[in-house]
């Protein structure tokens, strides 16, 4: 799949949109009357009701989802007051509220990828799929609408050294954020596709342990951010995004091994979008309900297996979440499917491909990043493939389906005119990821990541391309030539990093 550059930048520049919400957008009020409507059948006093009318039109603060292998040495910042105290989320024990003076997407730590910023309630659905625990390890994963990433991160995250996640997202325009935030996280378990639900299900059906679905919605809990209208309680809207929202469940159930799992989220209060969809989902799918016991204080009153968090009481934007399970065991044979070997592919020193490496390509993979020696075994080596000017590489173990034509891989190097580039991508993998552990590294003090950050140059002796990184985090590239390292980072990464964040 071809990717136009100006495109890519273009859309990377919204990469952090669920990160930094716009502070130009006002919230739209509703009346409780109108939210009443609009949660129907549920019933709450109307005292509640006008605190949830109320809540709904105030902005509430992003969370910090820690980075899953950074938890365990997550230290976080003291607030201006000098206290540590924070808020956790309650739901998803890997995030906690932002410390009073703590600018945190203007941080070292954001741009190391310590932490994902999203509203808290979006972290029901990982919640639901228990993604801060170990059940998801080894599972092969699909987030079906996956931009901007928030929660195909946290599965990605989940899934462990053996696992794999496909991140499919329908709409071309979102690919470049969703690439982008999925590399924050260091790993190269996964692969992007930009399929309809259905041509999806006919690739790959009967493939996926788990497939996560935040399904497009009325969007009624975006109306506090300014991102949706009054329009979004009109039942005529509700309607009509009920039917996608079944039209997409179907698809997934076709995706769905035996005895797998969905895993449905929505950010909407309308019962049409939420509990009916389950309810639908076992009677006309034959799904089974499938409770998450560490979510019984959000159970909805409406359904066994769905689960809420409300804006008035639970200090987000509000969300519906739900966990059903496909009948059947689970065949831990092979794929079913069988896969036509795609002439992209390149596995070096094993297969060959109707379209070799661009020599200056090979030289950057080899002599930059020392990725592929000549010594590498079929057991050792990646799976490389170059499209025009964008060099991919999927990690070991891969699905034999990432070879088709319409995945995504992640990017390990890039050509500008005549001249190949190691990828930023690259550089934010783990260090002792194949395609970065030879590159070589320059660790920057605070001072001097805050310059990298913001586009400066960074003095040393090194000559070449260099990873530099921050307590031994990656940030991304310089090419040095022996007495400054000229900055790599691209522009929709850099930021200024505010002072009061020490």
């Amino acid at each position: 799949m071809s990717r136009s550059r100006k495109g890519s930048k273009k859309a990377s520049r919204k990469s952090q949109a669920s990160s930094k919400p716009s502070a130009n957008r006002k919230p739209v009020a509703l009346t409780a009357e109108q939210v009443s409507s609009a949660i129907d059948p549920i019933e709450l006093p109307d005292a509640e009701l006008e605190h949830l009318a109320a809540a709904m039109s105030q902005r509430h603060a992003n969370v910090m989802r820690v980075r899953r292998d950074r938890a365990p040495t997550f230290r976080l910042q003291p607030s201006s007051s000098g206290s540590d105290s924070r808020t956790d989320v309650p739901w998803y024990p890997l995030a906690v509220s932002i410390p009073d003076g703590f600018h945190a997407s203007r941080s070292i730590d954001f741009a190391a990828g310590e932490f994902y910023l999203q509203d808290a309630g979006s972290l029901l659905a990982l919640a639901a799929a228990e993604a801060h625990t170990g059940s998801l390890a080894g599972q092969l994963v699909c987030d079906l609408c996956a931009a901007p990433g928030g929660k195909a991160t946290g599965l990605l995250e989940a899934i462990g050294d053996d696992g794999f996640l496909l991140a499919n997202e329908p709409i071309r325009s979102r690919i470049a954020p969703l690439a982008y935030n999925l590399s924050r996280t260091g790993s190269d378990r996964y692969a992007i596709s930009c399929e309809d639900p259905d041509a999806l299900a006919e690739k790959l059906p009967g493939v996926f342990d788990t497939i996560l679905i935040d399904a497009p919605c009325s969007g009624q809990a975006l109306l506090s951010r300014g991102r949706q209208s009054k329009g979004a309680v009109n039942e005529s809207m509700v309607a009509t995004n009920a039917a996608r929202q079944q039209r997409i469940l179907a698809a997934a159930h076709l995706l769905l091994r035996p005895g797998g799992t969905i895993v449905y989220s929505t950010c909407t209060f309308a019962v049409a979008e939420n509990e009916d969809q389950v309810d639908w989902m076992t009677r006309e799918l034959g799904m089974q309900p499938s409770p998450v016991a560490a979510l019984c204080d959000y159970q909805s009153s409406l359904t066994e297996c769905g689960y809420r968090v409300w804006p008035h009481r639970d200090g987000c934007a509000g969300a519906f979440a739900a966990r059903v399970k496909k009948p059947g065991d689970v065949d831990a044979s092979e794929d079913s499917v069988e896969f036509v070997e795609d002439p992209w592919l390149l596995r070096r020193g094993v297969l060959q491909s109707e379209q070799p490496l661009d020599p200056a390509c090979d030289e950057v993979l080899q002599s930059v990043l020392g990725a592929f020696p000549e010594n590498s075994t079929d057991k050792d080596s990646g799976l490389l493939r170059q499209r025009d000017w964008i060099a991919e590489a999927f990690c070991k173990g891969a699905p034999e389906w990432v070879k088709q034509a319409w995945t995504i891989g992640p990017e390990v190097a890039y050509r500008t005119g005549q001249t190949w580039k190691p990828s930023h991508a690259c550089a934010l993998r783990h260090v002792d990821d194949e395609f970065a552990k030879g590159a070589g590294r320059i660790d920057l003090d605070d001072a001097q990541a805050a310059t990298y950050l913001s586009g400066g140059t960074i003095p040393t002796d090194r000559r070449g391309w260099q990873i530099v990184q921050h307590l031994g985090r990656p940030l991304g590239w310089v090419k040095a030539d022996g007495r400054i390292g000229k900055n790599h980072l691209p522009t929709h990464a850099r930021m200024q990093v505010s002072p009061t964040n020490g």
